[in-house]
């Protein structure tokens, strides 16, 4: 006669990753994808409130001036 102190191998994470959390996941991934680019000087940073860049790359390009 054998006693099992934990009967059954049930986990209690048995679903895969949920529609809910899918978004979030996908949005905190690029959000980090942007700034390792950033911080490796590949991608130029962005103003977080109007979405232009911070410094000119170019002559006559457009640059943030919202005064944050």
């Amino acid at each position: 006669m054998r006693l099992w102190l934990n009967p059954g191998v049930a986990r209690a994470d048995t679903e895969g990753m949920t529609a809910q959390l899918l978004v979030p996941y996908m949005v905190l991934w690029a959000v980090l994808m942007r700034a390792l680019l950033v911080r490796a000087k590949i991608a130029p940073p962005m103003c977080a409130r109007c979405g232009l860049k911070l410094e000119r790359s170019q002559l006559g390009e457009s640059v943030c001036r919202c005064g944050h």
